[in-house]
């Protein structure tokens, strides 16, 4: 990223921190989460492609979840979404997960998995008990 001077901005170093966000397991929502990446993918030195690599990636991931998990009634706090974001060094590990009664495992070559692994650095699901959960990775370009 170019300063005002158009020299190569310097990457600060970035203090470790964890962000965890629980919005209600519905797409109304979000935005919320989109708004999150956008706050702190840049505190990596991340550009803005990469920025809008990684929303879209958890925009993906989120759908997977909501699209291929049965949730039953639960109380509120059981059916919520919840999204972890790892911050340290040049690295952004976002986990997002979510309580079902029932989960259908993508197919390799599902559009939204396809998607997802074409813009993350890597990703991962897992399903644990009741916990499903994507784990996403993005390193900062300068980090890879």
């Amino acid at each position: 990223m170019d300063g005002p001077s158009g020299h190569q901005a310097s990457m600060i170093p970035v203090e470790p921190a964890v962000v965890t966000i629980r919005i209600p397991a519905d797409a109304t929502y979000l935005p919320l989460l989109r708004s999150a990446c956008g706050q702190l993918a840049p505190r990596l030195g991340c550009t803005l492609a990469e920025v809008a690599d990684l929303r879209l990636a958890v925009d993906e991931a989120c759908g997977l979840l909501l699209c291929n998990s049965v949730r039953l009634a639960r109380g509120s706090e059981q059916n919520d979404l919840t999204a972890t974001f790892h911050v340290e060094g040049p690295v952004l590990r976002v986990t997002v997960a979510v309580e079902a009664d029932a989960f259908a495992l993508p197919d390799g070559d599902e559009f939204g998995w396809t998607i997802l692994n074409a813009l993350a650095d890597g990703c991962a699901l897992h399903v644990e008990g009741t916990t499903v959960r994507v784990e996403i990775l993005k390193k900062h370009a300068e980090g890879r």
